[in-house]
C-alpha cells in the first residue's frame, strides 16, 4: 500500500487541528454565561412617610450602591387600616414588581394604630363602617389585609416581600399598639409564599445618642442618625435576603 504524500499528510493534520479549534472544550461549554442564572437587578420600596424621609433615602442609597435599580414610593399617612384615605394596593399596582424584582421592601404600621375602616363588602349585617382598634375583629381584618398585600407582591413574581416591622417610637401608647401590629405583620409574612419579616426593634427608651435625637419631634419618624442606627441593625439580614441566602 502506497503511503500518502507529505503534502496530503500536512493537509490532514491541518484539518484535524481546525476541527479541534472550532469545537470548544467541554469545560468552557459548561461554564458558558448563557447557562448561568440571572440575578434580579431591581428592588422596590413601598410604604408610609418614613420612606419619603431619611429611612427611605438611606435604604435606597445602600441598595443602589450595591448595583440595584431602586423604585421608592412613600405615602404620607398611609397604611392598611384606612384604604378610604389611601389604598396601598393602588400604590403597589403602579410599581414595577415582576420576576426581575429581588425584593419589595414594605414599611407600614405606624399609621395603622387606629380603627380600621371597612369596605362595604366587609360590613355584613351590622353595617358598621369601622372596627375599633384592639378588638378581635380588628385583628382579623388587619391580618387579612396584610396577607393580601404581601400575597399580591408574591403573585407578581418578586423573589422576596420583605416587611420591615415598625421601629420603636418615643410615644408609649403608640409603642404599645405597635406591638400588636408587629405580631400581625410577622404572621402575615410567614403565611405569604415569598414573605419575610425583619425586626427593627432595639431603640425603646434610648432615643438619643450623645445628645443627638434618633427620632424627630413627633416621636416616630427617624432622624438621619436614627435611620442609620436602624439600618446598621438590619443590614446583614437584608443583604442576605437580597442574595437569597437567608431563611424565611
Amino acid at each position: 500500500m502506497r503511503s500518502s504524500s507529505p503534502t496530503a499528510r500536512a493537509v490532514s493534520v491541518a484539518l484535524l487541528s481546525l476541527v479541534g479549534w472550532l469545537r470548544p472544550p467541554e469545560s468552557a461549554a459548561e461554564s458558558s454565561p448563557a447557562t448561568a442564572p440571572v440575578r434580579p437587578q431591581n428592588a422596590v420600596l413601598v410604604g408610609s412617610s418614613s420612606f419619603t424621609q431619611s429611612f427611605g433615602h438611606l435604604i435606597e442609597g445602600e441598595l443602589e450602591r450595591r448595583g440595584y435599580q431602586v423604585t421608592r414610593k412613600g405615602v404620607v399617612g398611609a397604611g392598611l387600616a384606612r384604604p378610604d384615605f389611601y389604598d396601598m394596593h393602588q400604590a403597589l399596582e403602579e410599581l414595577p414588581v415582576s420576576s426581575d424584582t429581588a425584593a419589595v421592601f414594605v414599611y407600614l404600621g405606624v399609621n395603622d394604630a387606629q380603627a380600621v375602616w371597612l369596605y362595604p363588602q366587609e360590613r355584613g349585617d351590622s353595617g358598621l363602617a369601622a372596627v375599633p382598634f384592639g378588638g378581635k375583629d380588628w385583628d382579623l381584618v388587619y391580618g387579612r389585609r396584610a396577607r393580601e398585600f404581601l400575597g399580591r407582591i408574591c403573585e407578581r413574581g418578586a423573589r422576596r416581600a420583605v416587611v420591615l416591622l415598625p421601629v420603636d417610637v418615643n410615644q408609649p401608647e403608640l409603642q404599645h399598639r405597635l406591638e400588636r401590629i408587629r405580631q400581625l405583620q410577622v404572621q402575615a409574612a410567614t403565611e405569604a409564599s415569598c414573605g419575610v419579616a425583619v425586626r427593627t426593634a432595639g431603640d425603646e427608651g434610648r432615643f438619643e445618642v450623645a445628645g443627638v435625637p434618633t427620632r424627630l419631634r413627633d416621636g416616630f419618624h427617624m432622624s438621619p442618625l436614627g435611620a442609620q442606627i436602624v439600618w446598621e441593625r438590619i443590614e446583614q439580614q437584608v443583604l442576605q435576603l437580597l442574595e437569597g441566602n437567608a431563611p424565611r
